[in-house]
């Protein structure tokens, strides 16, 4: 239970942060793409070839919702789909090269913000900020592990 005291705030305020550099990273590398467009572009390039339906459970989507979002990516070029020849109910989906540099690109962009966010820490901060981030992103594997559902499915 939350609890005042229990460091959420911060957290909270971290994650906030978190989710300005991701919002603007996109939009500074592509102003025709949603997050959520960018963030199936993200899981199709990072899993490939992967099915519709994986893409609509990793983001925790309406498959309808993931159709269209890929529907834009093929027609900007930056996905390509395909009929699986193992089973002709599913649609496979791969980037494209364009696609693949477009998440190579945010990836810089988003590397480039944190740096020099970092940079602005002293060195002992800087190495505790690193090391916490660390133990939090191996904390979220754990949970998600331990709890057996996918922190979005906690909803």
């Amino acid at each position: 239970m939350w609890q005042a005291d229990d460091g959420t705030d911060a957290a909270l305020s971290v994650l906030r942060a978190m989710v300005t550099i991701a919002d603007s990273t996109v939009g500074r590398n592509t102003e025709q793409l949603t997050l959520t467009q960018f963030r199936a572009l993200r899981v199709v390039a990072d899993r490939t070839p992967v099915t519709m339906g994986k893409v609509a459970r990793e983001l925790a989507l309406n498959p309808s919702s993931v159709t269209r979002a890929c529907d834009r990516l093929v027609g900007l070029n930056l996905l390509e789909k395909a009929p699986n020849p193992l089973n002709r109910r599913e649609t496979l989906l791969a980037p494209t090269a364009a696609g693949r540099q477009l998440v190579e690109r945010v990836d810089h962009d988003r590397r480039a913000v944190l740096a020099a966010v970092l940079a602005q820490l002293a060195p002992a901060a800087r190495d505790a900020a690193i090391a916490a981030f660390e133990r939090f992103a191996g904390a979220v594997k754990a949970y998600e592990a331990d709890s057996g559902a996918l922190l979005r499915d906690a909803n």
